[in-house]
């Protein structure tokens, strides 16, 4: 995954906002009667809190598990794709803030004297080979992030599906440190290639 879990971070980090502006209008002494704000989202009383009951809020707050999957489908689809779309649109977004397009790594690779055979050192012939992969390599990874968090919403994992990519995300970075001081210490000229 080219953009690693960051998208469905910022996903999740959006409906939260979402959900605590539409909560925070809504419980006012006058956002109960207001079309716009019902519109953002409406609640109901369940137990001793206020649930999603309908509008925008309703559509970015996963149903939790099979069985309310079962009893709305449309809102599990709607929120699936809802999360999709802002999973891809994530991935974009950080593709080029955090320095992954394809032109800022075709500079990377010119100074770091690499080129691609066949082709001329320059960063205008790399970055177009680039162009090819990185950003379809980004939207697929995007929906493949936002489909495994929904789907784990759903399936009503314990924490949820984006704790669950959070939690498999940083094992793999302990893992790779792990790895590389291993291989530092078996190896010490690997010391000088990993900056150490």
């Amino acid at each position: 995954l080219y953009v690693s879990n960051l998208p469905v971070i910022f996903a999740s980090a959006l409906f939260a906002n979402i959900y605590f502006f539409s909560y925070i209008l809504w419980s006012q002494p006058w956002g109960k009667d207001n079309f716009w704000v019902n519109l953002l989202g409406s609640y109901k009383p369940e137990g001793t809190q206020y649930v999603p009951a309908g509008g925008l809020v309703y559509y970015v707050t996963s149903p939790g598990n099979l069985l309310n999957v079962m009893a709305d489908p449309i809102r599990a689809i709607v929120y699936l794709l809802i999360l999709i779309g802002f999973c891809v649109v994530f991935s974009l977004t950080w593709l080029e803030v955090g320095g992954l397009g394809p032109s800022t790594v075709a500079k990377q690779l010119i100074d770091a004297g690499m080129q691609i055979p066949g082709y001329r050192r320059s960063g205008k012939a790399v970055e177009t080979i680039l162009k090819r992969y990185i950003p379809p390599v980004t939207v697929l990874g995007g929906i493949i992030v936002g489909l495994i968090a929904g789907l784990s919403d759903f399936l009503g994992v314990f924490g949820s599906g984006i704790g669950i990519l959070l939690t498999v995300g940083i094992i793999y970075q302990y893992y790779e440190i792990l790895l590389r001081e291993r291989a530092a210490e078996m190896y010490p000229a690997f010391r000088r290639i990993f900056g150490e």
